[in-house]
């Protein structure tokens, strides 16, 4: 008698935590997929900021990491920077594109800002480097460049 009292405790306890489960995953489905907008969600897009100027090495050593620091123009409130940016290689050259977030939807003010980011290096190739940083586009929309030579020793 009191084995077949544990049996059926233990049955109703396992039904309760099943619902009281269900329960919670259907309230977490509701609330998860509400639609309150109340947060500060809005549109950007991305877009290439213009290099200012960028402090590299006169000579790279063989086999050694280094860290270039790229200074960026953001030309108004609307632009932000997050440490990101687009690195291409094209033979012994590095074609470099800081990306710009652009918040649209909202005013913006002109005030333009510069930042500061970094890209590690790593000097693995014995011909000269030659760093090209995203400087703009001229009338015909051509890419412009800071071009920078880099001999490695």
């Amino acid at each position: 008698m009191i084995n077949n009292f544990k049996i059926s405790y233990f049955w109703l306890n396992l039904c309760n935590m099943k619902q009281l489960i269900s329960l919670f995953f259907i309230a977490f489905l509701v609330l998860g997929c509400s639609n309150d907008d109340d947060y500060n969600d809005h549109e950007y897009h991305l877009e290439y900021v213009n290099t200012v100027s960028a402090d590299v090495p006169e000579e790279f050593v063989f086999g050694r990491t280094y860290r270039i620091n790229v200074t960026i123009e953001l030309p108004n409130s609307c632009y932000f920077f997050y440490n990101q940016y687009d690195y291409f290689y094209e033979g012994t050259s590095r074609l470099i594109y800081p990306i710009g977030h652009v918040d649209d939807g909202i005013p913006c003010t002109p005030n333009i800002r510069e930042t500061t980011f970094s890209i590690p290096v790593q000097a693995l190739q014995s011909e000269p480097y030659i760093f090209k940083f995203y400087q703009g586009e001229d009338a015909d929309g051509q890419d412009i460049f800071l071009t920078i030579e880099v001999p490695v020793i």
